[in-house]
């Protein structure tokens, strides 16, 4: 069996979240928070969401708490994914489409949009309950303890997640 990480950002401001529209021949049409695998030249899944961040949105930005973690299956790719949805604090520019020309989402990503977060439930969204269970972690600050990236051997001492080496 496959196996894929993926790091996703949540990004909130006047009560709206950043997500894309995005259609695959599986799933249909559905809205995601920005993200994506961990590649080869990552060296943590914070900097790797920060560079998924640029390619998708056009945006910087500065990645904050890990909310949550969510699994899952992918039946037509046969393929395991663990996904970790952080909060996004900070962000300068402004949301497009641009970067992603010539990348391999080109046609998988439809649109970036302020979603406001009382429209939500009326749009099919992956985590489903993004509303019910992620967006409350964020509001009330009760964010899950991530121990850090860590090289096993020499520099062991040294935490990655931060982008620190």
């Amino acid at each position: 069996m496959k196996h894929r990480i993926r790091a996703a950002g949540i990004a909130v401001k006047d009560n709206c979240v950043l997500m894309l529209r995005v259609q695959d021949p599986y799933s249909g049409e559905y809205w995601i928070p920005p993200g994506g695998g961990f590649e080869e030249g990552d060296v943590s899944t914070k900097q790797g969401l920060k560079r998924e961040f640029k390619e998708e949105t056009n945006l910087d930005v500065e990645v904050g708490e890990l909310i949550c973690v969510r699994e899952f299956y992918e039946t037509s790719a046969e393929r395991y994914h663990v996904e970790l949805f952080y909060h996004i604090t900070e962000w300068t520019g402004d949301a497009n489409l641009q970067n992603l020309r010539g990348l391999n989402d080109e046609e998988y990503i439809q649109e970036v949009v302020w979603l406001p977060i009382e429209k939500l439930s009326e749009y099919k969204t992956f985590p489903a309950n993004l509303c019910e269970e992620v967006l409350p972690i964020i509001e009330k600050g009760h964010y899950a303890k991530h121990l850090g990236s860590y090289v096993q051997g020499e520099g062991e001492s040294i935490n990655r997640l931060d982008g620190n080496e």
